[in-house]
């Protein structure tokens, strides 16, 4: 998170996506990757650790994506 952080300081365009994505990594899925321990995961859930997990990181991604092209839009 602190590395998305410092990519705010000296970074405003990205080249290609895998760039973007790293970018949404670190300001967005950190967040909810570190959410996971604290939430837990329900007893009774079928879900393995695993899958939680992943879902955690592309919840973040999809999120600072959309956070970004809503940003777009305004200007």
């Amino acid at each position: 998170m602190v590395e998305g952080m410092r990519m705010n300081l000296w970074k405003f365009l990205y080249n290609n996506f895998d760039e973007l994505y790293l970018y949404c990594y670190y300001v967005a899925s950190t967040v909810g990757l570190m959410s996971v321990p604290d939430m837990g995961i329900a007893p009774e859930s079928k879900a393995t650790t695993e899958s939680v997990y992943n879902a955690a990181l592309a919840l973040g991604i999809a999120t600072q994506l959309t956070n970004i092209l809503r940003d777009i839009g305004e200007k």
